[in-house]
């Protein structure tokens, strides 16, 4: 049996949780806004799988307003040796 649905938080702000398993139930992850709620019974793997594409997905993100650390480490190195050769 297959099912999809769709949710759209509409810029709402997203409370999520998880309930851990018990001896009746998987772990539930939840996702809700002031109007609507999904729930999803999941293994403790597949947690972790959707916890690493989350994170590949935030890791891929650029902030614009946060300065990349190491472009900013490369620049004071680069002009330290530059200016320990002239």
């Amino acid at each position: 049996m297959g099912m999809s649905t769709s949710f759209n938080s509409n810029g709402e702000s997203i409370d999520v949780g998880i309930t851990p398993k018990n001896h009746y139930s998987p772990a539930i992850v939840s996702f809700r806004t002031f109007t609507d709620s999904v729930q999803l019974h999941l293994t403790d793997e597949q947690i972790a799988e959707a916890a690493y594409v989350f994170n590949q997905y935030l890791d891929g993100i650029r902030y614009p307003e946060t300065p990349d650390q190491q472009q900013i480490l490369n620049a004071e190195i680069n002009q330290a040796i530059e200016e320990g050769i002239a």
